[in-house]
């Protein structure tokens, strides 16, 4: 058969004969295996190296139990291209859709972990979504990938799912309609896109991220990142479960420290490495004797985070308190 010859087939698919001929372009966009195995691939992009990659995510965890808190505390470092539990981050610009809090109760929480001023976040509050964007399985989401678009987030929050995607929960076919464009965005603009959601009732004490998220199995379906927040009522402590196409499946002991509100590494190297060592070295170049005044400015911090650090460094055995100055122990 000459490569002009025109065949035909039929099918049980097919009501018609579909007529080709060899010469024909190819109509799929395949890839052969040669290309992929040869081909040098980007290493994965982080907007938290090793805990949350580019690419839609999930945080979920029971009601009250701190998420919004961790959600606005990877905000925060990705903005300031700062540090979260213990991961030094990329600086980039963070869109956070704040769809249960209204910008008083954001401003208090922002306080309270002590956010800098000139950080370029940008927020949607609750009564502004519905108004003046919309759910994001129906008219909203043109405006939001468009957004994405133009201000190059490295981060976007969505704070809750079921406040930004209406419908059924329960059903795959709404979570799969409503989550699979919001993937892709987030994947052709290398943006990580992190949801909050809830899990369901958890019986015993087993803990499986996936799973445990409420509602249907599409949603851990389809995340390439599923992060998972474990606490025990009335205990700072918790376990954020993590696991994805990207990330090791790991389990980061955590607790919430009241003195910044913001979640912390237990192990107290980890967590003196991660958040203090530039405290450290500072007063280490300052003869091993600085106020916190003179900390501050030289880590361009915020003097109150800065006293409730050295004061934890303290606890820690790492400086002591003398008159006016904090006093290196370790040189």
């Amino acid at each position: 058969m000459n490569n002009n010859t025109t065949v035909s087939f039929t099918s049980q698919r097919f009501s018609k004969s579909v007529p080709f001929s060899k010469t024909d372009e190819l109509l799929l966009p395949v890839q052969t295996a040669d290309e992929i195995l040869t081909t040098e691939w980007p290493e994965p992009v982080w907007a938290v190296p090793g805990i949350l990659p580019v690419g839609l995510a999930i945080l979920a965890g029971n009601p009250k139990v701190g998420k919004s808190f961790l959600a606005l505390q990877i905000a925060q470092a990705v903005a300031s291209g700062g540090v979260v539990l213990g991961q030094k981050v990329e600086q980039g610009p963070v869109l956070y859709l704040a769809l249960e809090d209204s910008a008083r109760r954001l401003k208090v929480r922002m306080k309270k972990q002590s956010w800098p001023s000139g950080l370029e976040v940008e927020f949607i509050t609750i009564g502004d979504f519905l108004e003046k964007v919309g759910y994001l399985n129906s008219s909203g989401w043109d405006l939001l990938a468009r957004q994405i678009y133009l201000r190059h987030y490295q981060l976007v929050v969505v704070d809750t799912l079921s406040r930004a995607i209406t419908g059924d929960q329960n059903d795959v076919a709404v979570m799969t309609k409503g989550l699979t464009p919001i993937q892709e965005i987030a994947h052709e603009c290398n943006c990580a896109i992190l949801f909050i959601d809830h899990h369901k009732k958890v019986k015993g004490e087993s803990m499986d991220a996936i799973s445990d998220i409420l509602g249907s199995t599409a949603k851990g379906a389809i995340a390439d990142t599923i992060l998972g927040l474990y606490r025990e009522r009335g205990k700072p402590g918790a376990k954020l479960s993590i696991i994805g196409r990207e990330v090791e499946e790991i389990c980061l002991e955590v607790h919430m420290d009241q003195a910044t509100w913001c979640w912390q590494l237990n192990t107290a190297n980890d967590y003196v490495l991660a958040h203090y060592s530039d405290l450290l070295e500072v007063l280490k170049k300052l003869g091993g004797r600085a106020r916190t005044c003179e900390l501050a400015k030289a880590v361009d911090r915020n003097r109150g985070t800065v006293h409730k650090q050295m004061c934890q460094l303290e606890g820690l055995g790492k400086v002591k308190k003398e008159g006016k100055e904090w006093v290196l122990l370790e040189i």
